[in-house]
């Protein structure tokens, strides 16, 4: 490692020293070792005269010769989209930890980039692929009304959406890793069922979040129809969820509600337990470190980690020439409470 505090040398100063062609140098500094037609011995030659010269790689140097930056982008919506900060979301943090762990594998760093309105002009995030600033850009964040999207969706450079996508038109072939949320609708609703639950309810959370459109296909595919008068949109708090189920098994027509996120399903628990203790509450979208012990109800967990580990290892794939489109759903996996029973 270079050391700071020391004078650093340039690679002619390097390639002098060791009395070699500068190309020799490059090419033995920027490979691994056994990987060249170059004696091993003058392999270690240059790579302990680099050490001792204290040798600084001159970054766009090398973004010249290898066409990369080894900068992969990390986009998030800025505070004011989101209201709150984005290491808010427990999902985001264990996504993060995953992109980490993935990351340390490979020579690649990342950059934390907001995507902020005075960004969304000029093509900006264009310009940096182009500019060969970024190599890659992982996308957190999308919700289905954000037109903004659209333009990252079209974006050449090696990109994949992280658990969800904008609505915009060819989204379909959009590169993507994201939780399996149909398969989570599809078995949360079935097991509510086959413990003689008929009519559902759900707490849909915020009507744009993309993720909507596939718990609909799951509810669906587990032979459940929800009318429209039988959701409610709503902000992701045990408020709204203690507020709106009263509101809607006040009706005396719902046996069972579903809700998109932990919150609504602790608020709605809250009021069946209060109020209604023949209904039945299941979550379409929970963590294993979130789930709390007094949790009664089934859930759905998801594996963010594993969603970080895969984009950013496909991601890397991609960008050293992979072409395919990166679309994989991560499986949930189900826990189970008291109140709803356990799997037969």
């Amino acid at each position: 490692m270079p050391d700071p505090a020391k004078k650093s040398c340039t690679i002619r100063e390097l390639a002098r020293h060791v009395g070699l062609s500068t190309c020799t140098v490059s090419r033995v500094l920027n490979h691994r070792s056994g990987e060249l037609p170059i004696p091993e011995k003058t392999q270690e030659r240059i790579r302990e005269a680099a050490r001792a010269l204290n040798y600084v790689p001159n970054v766009n140097a090398q973004r010249f010769f290898k066409r990369r930056s080894n900068v992969i982008g990390l986009l998030v919506p800025p505070q004011e989209e989101m209201g709150h900060n984005a290491f808010n979301d427990t999902h985001f943090v264990e996504i993060l930890s995953g992109i980490e762990k993935a990351l340390c594998r490979t020579g690649y760093n990342l950059l934390l980039l907001f995507n902020r309105p005075e960004f969304q002009e000029n093509n900006h995030y264009a310009g940096l692929f182009q500019s060969g600033f970024l190599d890659g850009l992982l996308i957190w964040g999308v919700h289905r009304s954000d037109r903004y999207w659209n333009e990252l969706a079209a974006l050449s450079g090696p990109r994949i959406f992280l658990t969800s996508l904008p609505g915009a038109e060819g989204s379909a072939s959009l590169s993507f890793v994201a939780s399996d949320y149909e398969h989570s609708a599809f078995g949360i609703v079935s097991h509510l069922r086959e413990k003689g639950r008929r009519s559902f309810c759900w707490l849909a959370g915020k009507e744009d979040t993309s993720i909507i459109p596939q718990l609909e296909a799951g509810i669906r595919r587990a032979g459940v129809r929800i009318p429209p008068e039988a959701i409610r949109y709503s902000d992701y708090t045990e408020a709204d969820g203690e507020r709106l189920a009263a509101e809607l098994l006040a009706t005396g027509r719902y046996d069972a509600v579903v809700a998109t996120a932990p919150q609504l399903a602790r608020g709605a628990s809250r009021c069946i337990a209060a109020r209604y203790p023949a209904a039945a509450v299941g979550c379409f979208d929970g963590q294993s470190s979130t789930r709390l012990a007094t949790d009664r109800f089934i859930t759905a967990l998801t594996n963010d980690y594993e969603i970080g580990v895969t984009a950013l290892e496909k991601l890397v794939a991609r960008i050293e020439g992979g072409k395919e489109p990166v679309q994989l759903k991560i499986p949930v996996t189900f826990a189970f409470s008291e109140t709803t029973g356990r799997a037969e």
